[in-house]
């Protein structure tokens, strides 16, 4: 009895022994994108690993001590600062694999054209993604023309996107894409260094749109 109790012990800690390491192997910390269309494709897939809840960057303790000395971010993902739209949880990853630049309603200006020529002149980025999102705080702040201090000229720079539709869902929703066209227009006219690096095919600009209800990233090809 106690010899069968003994190999039954041994047999589990052996199948525990074998998921660790099955776990350890599944998880990694640096992506390597050599072009731009291999970080879209990470992007897009680690956003199907949080929808499928199979995230694999999650070790955030090891993930400080491997970039403690560097990081080779491949994308930056310029989002809004909802508190719903995390760019490192939704895409799966982690800390030191993108930058992340945040405000409502995914604007862009000086700041953040300094920011997005850094990442990918003087960085590792290959992908500028500008996503917008459903239920937007901003763009609904420039549907129902709110007016209040520092919010008012936010919201005005979204109302030359707006959209009006049958519900104010829907328009929501298209104006929130539309500001996202918007968006990567202006950073194309205002910055010669992204727009070089873009018509060398260095880097891609692309649109993006996050669905709140669902947790989904869809690439917004008619924006691209």
């Amino acid at each position: 009895m106690i010899k069968i109790s003994f190999l039954l012990l041994s047999i589990i800690l052996f199948i525990s022994s074998c998921s660790r390491d099955v776990d350890t192997t599944e998880k990694f910390h640096e992506i390597i994108s050599h072009t731009p269309q291999e970080s879209i494709n990470e992007l897009l897939a680690g956003n199907k690993r949080f929808l499928n809840d199979k995230l694999i960057n999650i070790n955030h303790l090891e993930q400080i001590e491997l970039t403690k000395h560097g990081h080779k971010p491949h994308a930056v993902i310029l989002s809004c600062m909802d508190s719903r739209v995390p760019p490192e949880i939704i895409f799966d990853q982690g800390i030191g694999n993108i930058f992340v630049i945040r405000n409502a309603g995914n604007l862009e200006d000086q700041n953040v054209l300094g920011s997005l020529e850094y990442t990918v002149h003087k960085s590792t980025a290959k992908v500028i993604m500008v996503m917008g999102h459903s239920h937007c705080g901003a763009v609904t702040g420039a549907l129902d023309d709110i007016k209040h201090g520092h919010l008012s000229q936010l919201v005005e720079q979204i109302k030359p996107s707006i959209q009006n539709h049958d519900t104010k869902k829907k328009s929501v929703i298209e104006t929130a894409k539309q500001s996202v066209h918007f968006t990567i227009k202006d950073i194309l006219q205002r910055s010669k260094t992204i727009r070089d690096l873009v018509q060398q095919k260095k880097i891609e600009l692309v649109g993006a749109f996050y669905d709140v209800e669902t947790g989904e990233v869809k690439i917004l090809e008619e924006y691209k």
